[in-house]
């Protein structure tokens, strides 16, 4: 396992390029991002070569929702055009979500007019169509998100639903992204969720609970919870995915001791 650091919420008011190279002075070597429209990509590129860093992940899509049928050319239109930014990028991840998201992680569209099964139908549909549309040395990772306080009316809620539809669409380049802070807030303990569904994670987040901040603000035991992936076949990244409760550089520091003390400091690297 490697960490990755989320550049979304640290360093306010820096461009992502500047945010880049503060994360890696503070040792860590890949990093992760949102949406990519808004954003200059060649200078990111040239900040993470600079830097040394690897750019690990990003939301393939920001548009149209995958529980909805009549939005699925728009889904897989942001897909396709995310594509080649990968390539730019040298990122080989994106992740996607069963609904879009606006200012403030607003769910949208919670598309009441549709029946629970109809969106789970359209919901694998729409994943079999992305999956074929994506190239062979990319994968996507699909993420449950909780209802209970950020994301109210988000259709995929939980790791059990993701595990089945992940299953159904039945291809090895589909994971599930485990965002643990979600799955708390859903009634998931951590080191549980790490021990049962390790084989279907594709990628991790990490915020501690509540408050989503950095690691030690909350009760996340996030020791414990490292372990359990590692020891249970984990290999891909932890990608930490919060927003600071003070200084960025000391909430970093804090996750360099967790790591370095949950796996040893030459996982670092």
């Amino acid at each position: 396992m490697k960490p990755a650091i989320c550049i979304e919420m640290l360093y306010p008011g820096l461009a992502p390029e500047e945010k880049i190279r503060r994360i890696a002075r503070r040792g860590f070597r890949d990093v992760e991002f949102w949406g990519w429209k808004d954003k200059n990509l060649d200078a990111m590129k040239k900040a993470a070569a600079e830097s040394s860093v690897r750019i690990v992940n990003f939301s393939g899509n920001r548009a149209g929702d995958l529980i909805d049928a009549a939005t699925h050319e728009t889904v897989l239109r942001d897909i396709k055009e995310s594509v080649p930014v990968a390539r730019l990028l040298g990122t080989h991840l994106l992740m996607v979500l069963s609904n879009e998201l606006g200012e403030g992680g607003k769910v949208l569209h919670a598309c009441t007019q549709l029946r629970g099964d109809a969106k789970r139908e359209n919901l694998v549909a729409g994943l079999k169509k992305l999956m074929a549309l994506v190239p062979d040395d990319i994968s996507i990772v699909l993420e449950p998100l909780n209802t209970v306080l950020d994301h109210p009316g988000n259709y995929l809620t939980g790791m059990r639903e993701s595990e089945e539809i992940v299953g159904e669409v039945g291809n090895p380049r589909l994971k599930i992204l485990c965002d643990f802070y979600h799955m708390a807030l859903m009634g998931e303990h951590p080191t549980e969720t790490a021990r049962r569904y390790a084989h279907y994670i594709g990628h991790v987040h990490i915020a501690d609970y509540p408050g989503r901040h950095e690691p030690g603000t909350g009760q996340g035991p996030w020791k414990e919870t490292l372990r359990e992936l590692r020891d249970h076949g984990y290999a891909g990244y932890v990608g930490f995915e919060f927003s600071p409760a003070g200084d960025s550089d000391t909430a970093l520091e804090a996750i360099a001791t967790l790591w370095r003390q949950a796996l040893g400091p030459e996982t670092m690297k």
